[in-house]
């Protein structure tokens, strides 16, 4: 059998490669981590519109709903009332 022979520029070739792979790699981890952090800041934007938005809705409905019981006062108590009475049969079965 022959020996094998190595080829000293292709084991050269091999590490250059192998450093060329592992600097891509550490690049496309970096720009992995700045895109994570661009979509989180984004999404905290746009959750924070949202739950302000939401915030301003509520306040109206329970304006409005506050402005109904003082209208309706009798009728406020008897469906707080009967919300109360079905809260306390569910809750004791």
């Amino acid at each position: 059998m022959a020996n094998p022979s190595y080829d000293h520029a292709g084991s050269t070739s091999s590490h250059a490669t192998a450093a060329s792979a592992a600097d891509s790699y550490d690049q496309i981890k970096a720009d992995i981590g700045t895109l994570t952090d661009s979509v989180k800041k984004l999404a905290t934007e746009q959750m924070g519109s949202a739950v302000g938005g939401a915030q301003d809705q509520m306040k109206q409905k329970l304006g409005d709903m506050e402005s109904m019981i003082r209208k309706n006062p009798t009728q406020a108590a008897l469906v707080a009332a009967g919300v109360g009475f079905i809260v306390g049969l569910v809750m004791s079965r």
